[in-house]
């Protein structure tokens, strides 16, 4: 008789890995915390939580120690329990740091929600861990867009979205992207700069292997993980379970076989033996035959990973070229007008002044970039990019503060307006004559700037839309990428030769040194 064939066991550790030197680990004390509660953490998992959550020597301005990891990134197929090992982490943290500020992200409403409602569960699963909770509804909060747990040490967990981000107003400790491989650009300069002022901050993605052909968005997956092939990124934590690449194979039949390999198995899916069984992935390789590429990716995580762009990018102004203009002493004139520009989502507001040269050029220079939200002050008042407009209104008497009617910063007319700011809106026509006056200037060395990366990064990623028939254009907002720190100097620039009354007399306005960031 044949003896019976063992049952298969996924391997613990991961067979793609790029793990930090690390000292000490609060990983430890977030797996006893979820052991109370009843949660068995698979070895997998707690693999994942001790390293993620790893320490090294080096000291937050706090004077605790630093996580090892800047970011930490688990890869791993579909159905293996890779969330169950975050809410071991995000648990961890809300008990043993009081007053840590959580933002929990997916892709689709209905994952951040099982999220949530995972993590209420282990918590509500020991009279112990419950008791965190602060009374009543105000401990889970579940009003559409405010999806929150918050504990009674002053620990808060929010949920959301990436497609319906309402993150404008506040700042959080730790920032989770869960379904990485679905996470845009704008996503991430949106929702990264809330890590800004964390002491110890930290960010986690988990998802599965990518497949550029349906997600559009997978790139900076894709270069998480080129990062930790290279090796030797001391930010990075990298965990990843997956297959080792097919070899070449000739034919169908060569393919599916490989794909029948048990040892396969092993290596991708952790929890073989565990959440899954060997009947499983046997049913779904056999629903799955005729489609072996989504069997390599979804269940063996053999990713069809983004490729290099090998093709010449076309740009509005070429990089090298607008390099070029920078000037760190330019000769100026006290002439200067001001531009505002909000992102289309909202959240991102610059502000920038186009200042005259002594040559009848203009120097452009950014003022602020950062959230377009009030923010409070550790003095308790409230201070956001209107109020800083009106400061700098007051203090360095501009011309005029400069916005475009089609931007979100619109909105901020009736306040500046109110405060006796002189405001030019400008309407499409305008805009392009802004805009397009920049190809005559440029090659004439009529701009100059401060060499600022953040105007680079926004050019490199800008693209324009054309204004009528005569090769008017404007710049292009509708793409992913957040492009004001060179939509807001071209609207300054614009208000330097507008036909406005000029600069108003000194005011009684006092100002603070703070705005300028």
């Amino acid at each position: 008789m044949n003896s019976p064939r063992p049952a298969l066991l996924g391997r613990q550790t991961p067979r793609v890995e790029s793990i930090p030197a690390w000292s000490a680990t609060a990983g430890d004390d977030a797996i006893d915390v979820a052991t109370i509660g009843g949660r068995e953490v698979f070895p997998w998992q707690q693999y994942v939580v001790r390293n993620g959550m790893a320490k090294s020597d080096r000291l937050t301005m706090a004077g605790v120690k630093r996580w090892a990891a800047h970011e930490v990134a688990v890869l791993v197929a579909r159905q293996n329990g890779k969330n169950g090992c975050i809410e071991v982490v995000e648990l961890g943290w809300m008990i043993n740091e009081p007053g840590i500020s959580i933002l929990h992200t997916a892709h689709e409403f209905s994952t951040a929600m099982e999220s949530m409602e995972k993590l209420e569960t282990l918590i509500r699963s020991n009279p112990l861990i419950e008791a965190e909770l602060l009374p009543g509804k105000k401990g889970v909060v579940r009003s559409h867009g405010f999806e929150a747990i918050k504990f009674k040490n002053g620990s808060i967990i929010r949920f959301k979205t990436r497609t319906n981000m309402g993150a404008r107003g506040f700042s959080v400790d730790r920032l989770i992207f869960d379904e990485a491989m679905h996470l845009s650009p704008a996503s991430i300069k949106s929702l990264t700069p809330l890590l800004t002022t964390a002491d110890n901050p930290q960010i986690w993605y988990l998802a599965s292997a990518a497949d550029v052909t349906d997600q559009a968005y997978c790139h900076k997956w894709a270069s998480l993980r080129k990062r930790a092939l290279a090796g030797g990124d001391s930010a990075l934590c990298w965990m990843e379970w997956s297959a080792a690449e097919p070899p070449e194979l000739t034919s169908r039949e060569a393919l599916l076989a490989w794909c029948q390999d048990r040892e396969r198995w092993e290596e991708s899916n952790p929890s073989l033996g565990y959440l899954l069984d060997e009947e499983y992935i046997e049913n779904e390789l056999a629903g799955m035959v005729d489609q072996l590429s989504g069997f390599l990716v979804e269940r063996l995580s053999v990713g069809n990973w983004p490729t290099e762009l090998t093709a010449k990018v076309e740009y509005v102004i070429e990089p090298d070229d607008w390099s070029a203009l920078a000037d760190p002493d330019p000769k100026l004139r006290n002439d200067s007008a001001i531009g505002m520009d909000v992102s289309p989502d909202g959240l991102t507001c610059t502000i920038a002044a186009a200042t005259f040269r002594e040559d009848g050029g203009s120097h452009w220079e950014l003022i602020f970039h950062g959230s377009s939200a009030r923010v409070r002050q550790a003095d308790g008042s409230l201070r956001g990019p209107v109020d800083m407009a009106i400061a700098i209104w007051f203090k360095q008497k501009p011309r005029a503060v400069v916005i475009d009617r089609q931007s979100p910063a619109f909105a901020f007319v009736p306040d500046l307006e109110a405060a006796k700011v002189k405001v030019i809106v400008t309407n499409a026509s305008q805009m392009g004559q802004a805009c397009s006056a920049i190809d005559n200037e440029i090659p004439d060395g009529l701009i100059s700037h401060t060499g600022d990366q953040r105007m680079l990064d926004a050019l490199k990623s800008a693209s324009k839309r054309p204004i009528g028939t005569g090769g008017a254009w404007a710049w292009d907002r509708r793409g992913e990428f957040v492009i004001t720190p060179m939509v807001a100097p071209t609207l300054a620039r614009f208000g330097l030769w507008a036909e406005i009354e000029e600069p108003q007399p000194d005011s009684i306005y006092e100002t603070e040194e703070l705005f300028i960031v």
